[in-house]
């Protein structure tokens, strides 16, 4: 009989979603309660989930609004006097409205709760839109680390340095609380922000409205770092401490507090570690890295309908650069001399001020968002013994010709400056959602570059090469804007058909300038039954951060050369071209299988090549690029914190070729005169044909506040050779699988809400302790091999 009630209650539910953009990290829920079908005004209505609670009471006509839910799965439970409550699961997203419509009857009153799934139908989330919720979060054995938290979702790839790698090509844009976080390309090992700030990740690898554009599109990933909470009156922290092999430590500290109307949190880590960065031998030599970040975020309602927030955050990073001394290393022919000791130190400041004013009706939303980023890179080389570094002469030569040629040592400095605002204005009818805005920034870069090389003397009778390493230092200043208008609306045409569609300009200064206009337009198509189909296809416009120019590439092909002109730093903006189609098919409410084939096409690839012996990457443009693949997703997540896991794979591949901006960086003969651009397309260094990922979590114990999660990761290799690459390198690396396992135990929430007991987490990751080649130097990039088996154990307790 309950299976019956709760089917009817199901059927009489009426759900409709209008997809727009609100906020770019919370979506709108609203409808009508009714009571044997009267509208219930009174009616008390609650939603929670993610550690939040919105409470709203039913106007006059039994309607109610909440205007902004941060992402993620939340129940909905309704209440009206003298009936019993119904329970509504829903999995918000961000930039949709969910109108839900719940009647409840005074003749289920037999029955205590009833709970049902909301079916978003044409309305829900296409394939290449995933989350990874608070409890992804705390229970995976890699949240350590924001780069491999996002290779976990389809259709990213896990590169060197952890880089994820989206549709093919370099390129993420962030979003934090709402507003963009620009990242460069070339400079940091340090990741944009620190993870253990993040509550929430969702990631757009397709299906992009048009508020997002100017930057790298392979994917977007909007962070929520604090969300407003259900936590009361006072102030409630928690501080922990680990250690590990390989020289690990980790202190955290971590503060929140709410007095009336505002909230405020604190989070302030530190942690070391003797294994930082991807090294050319299987035992690292210069290797330790440390990092601290401070994070803070205050959020107050100045009125019932206007809320404001802040976020700042510092963050410091330091790097040794990995060497090898071995002659007879088979698998790094790039030679340093013992000693060498070359560090990176890197500075990370951010804020942003976010004003948000509702409509008195709840369904429409004003935000201006001014915002503010810094970076600085210093890269310390040791100059004197960089120059010894060698490697093996490849280039055609009389046998008279040294076998080997000495490497550049570099010593640089590069400061960015970003100021940015971004405003937008919704409104949801019902049948549409619309939503215009822009985006302006302003960026300033300056830098310096000093480097050493063995000395080239430009004799009549050629070029004679001495031990002598002059420096040359070239400053490099320039400022550079960029500016995004769009306007776009989601229209619910049927219930089965939901059409999205934009349109952005774009247009940026700099180096070198440029502008596009790029369309937008989707359709989702649910068939009534468990089947939504998506079609996608949208254009992108990307320019090149002026934090990613190398002057020092300039002046030192020019003195190599013998030369007293300097090359043109030509580096210009790349267009993409995106398709997507698939379907979503939900096995139950809890179990879902989505399928996405995607292609892209790409002009002026921006794509990256070493920048000499060091693991800075300098920017260049292939002329084309086009990758096309296939991700998959299995998940299943039982309610309330129960038992979940996942399979997602990607298999694709990415192809690039010809040069058409920083042609300076390569030999003449790159570009194969006479010869179309499309009949020299080769595999891009970072293209894996096949990247998988699984896990599986258990809860268990008293309120499941136990869990335990293994991960298998498995790699099919990445190409040897690309472009200019050393001819003699070719084929693919071997394939590699590996695994990753935590366990622990979260804290108790108390009665009061503070956080009670002791937690505990274990993760350790490549179980099996399999150290697989990443990459080989080949003259794009260094040899890198993956870290062994590495374990870290954290203590928490509040205070």
């Amino acid at each position: 009989m309950s299976r019956f009630i709760a089917a009817l209650v199901a059927a009489l539910l009426a759900l409709s979603i209008i997809t727009p953009a609100l906020a770019a990290t919370t979506g709108l829920v609203r409808g009508k309660i009714t009571v044997d079908g009267k509208p219930a005004p009174g009616a008390t209505i609650t939603l929670e989930g993610e550690g939040s609670l919105f409470k709203a009471t039913a106007d006059a006509n039994g309607d109610y609004v909440f205007s902004q839910v941060p992402y993620g799965e939340y129940r909905l439970i309704a209440q009206a006097k003298g009936v019993h409550e119904i329970q509504v699961l829903i999995n918000v997203a961000s930039g949709r409205v969910y109108n839900v419509d719940v009647p409840l009857s005074t003749k289920l009153k037999q029955i205590a709760q009833t709970t049902v799934m909301a079916h978003a139908g044409a309305e829900g989330n296409p394939p290449s839109v995933n989350q990874l919720s608070r409890t992804d979060l705390q229970t995976s054995p890699v949240n350590n680390s924001l780069d491999r938290l996002l290779e976990t979702l389809p259709g990213v790839v896990q590169f060197s340095y952890n880089e994820p790698v989206i549709n093919g090509f370099h390129g993420v844009t962030y979003n934090i609380d709402g507003a963009p976080l620009p990242l460069a390309t070339t400079s940091n090992f340090a990741e944009i922000i620190d993870p253990k700030v993040i509550d929430s990740i969702e990631l757009l690898t397709g299906a992009i409205p048009a508020e997002y554009g100017g930057d790298r599109m392979g994917g977007v990933v909007n962070i929520i770092s604090n969300r407003p909470t259900d936590i009361p009156e006072g102030t409630y922290g928690t501080i922990t401490g680990g250690a590990g092999n390989q020289g690990q430590g980790i202190g955290e500290f971590d503060l929140e507090s709410r007095e009336g109307s505002s909230e405020f949190f604190l989070s302030a880590n530190a942690q070391t570690t003797d294994r930082g960065l991807d090294a050319p031998t299987y035992v690292p030599i210069n290797d330790a890295a440390s990092n601290s970040d401070q994070f803070f975020r205050f959020i107050t309602q100045l009125s019932p309908r206007s809320t404001l927030a802040f976020d700042y955050s510092n963050q410091f990073s330091q790097f040794q650069i990995p060497i090898n001394t071995e002659a007879n290393n088979s698998l790094d022919p790039v030679v340093s001399a013992p000693g060498t000791l070359d560090t990176q130190l890197e500075y990370e400041r951010f804020s942003n001020l976010n004003f948000t004013q509702v409509s008195q009706d709840g369904n429409g939303i004003f935000q201006v968002i001014p915002w503010w980023r810094s970076t600085r890179i210093d890269y310390n080389g040791d100059l004197p013994l960089d120059v010894l570094a060698v490697e093996p002469n490849f280039d055609e030569c009389p046998p008279s010709c040294d076998k080997t040629v000495h490497l550049v040592g570099l010593d640089q400095g590069t400061y960015a400056n970003y100021l940015g605002l971004r405003a937008s204005d919704f409104r949801a009818t019902k049948n549409h959602a619309w939503k215009i805005g822009f985006d302006v920034n302003r960026e300033n870069a300056t830098a310096y570059q000093e480097f050493a090389c063995y000395y080239v003397d430009c004799k009549s009778s050629g070029p004679v090469a001495t031990p002598y390493f002059p420096a040359y230092t070239t400053p490099q200043g320039q400022a550079g804007s960029q500016i995004g208008i769009y306007g776009e609306d989601r229209w619910q045409e049927t219930p089965n058909l939901l059409w999205s569609y934009g349109l952005r300009y774009d247009a940026s200064t700099g180096y070198v300038g440029g502008n596009q206009i790029s369309p937008r337009i989707g359709l989702n198509l649910w068939d009534g039954g468990k089947n939504v189909a998506h079609v996608y296809y949208g254009r992108f416009y990307a320019a090149p951060l002026l934090e990613d120019v190398r002057q020092a590439c300039v002046l030192l092909q020019a003195q190599d050369a013998c030369s007293t002109t300097h090359p043109v730093y030509d580096l210009k903006p790349e267009s993409d071209s995106y398709f997507e189609m698939g379907d979503v098919y939900s096995f139950n409410p809890h179990f879902t299988l989505s399928a996405n084939l995607f292609e892209k096409s790409v002009v002026n690839v921006l794509d990256t090549t070493q920048l000499f012996n060091t693991p800075i990457f300098a920017v260049y443009n292939n002329s084309i690029g086009i990758d096309h693949g296939f991700e998959l997703r299995l998940l299943n997540q039982e309610p309330y914190g129960g038992d979940y896991w996942f399979l997602t794979t990607t298999i694709s591949e990415s192809y690039a070729a010809c040069i058409s901006g920083s042609e300076f960086l390569f030999p003449p003969n790159t570009n194969l005169p006479g010869v179309p651009c499309v009949a020299q397309l080769s595999l891009e260094d970072h293209s894996q044909t096949v990247d998988s990922t699984a896990a599986y979590t258990h809860r268990f114990g008293a309120h499941k506040l136990w869990y335990t999660t293994l991960q298998a990761n498995y790699g099919s290799g990445f190409p040897v050779q690309f472009e200019d690459a050393n001819v003699n390198l070719s084929g693919t690396l071997p394939a590699h699988t590996t695994f990753d396992y935590s366990l622990g135990r979260n804290l108790t929430p108390g009665r009061s809400g503070e956080d009670q007991g002791l937690g505990v987490s274990l993760q350790v990751l490549n179980l099996l302790n399999h150290q697989y080649v990443i990459k080989v130097a080949n003259g794009f990039n260094t040899t890198q091999i993956a870290n062994g088996r590495n374990f870290l154990l954290r203590l928490t307790a509040p205070f």
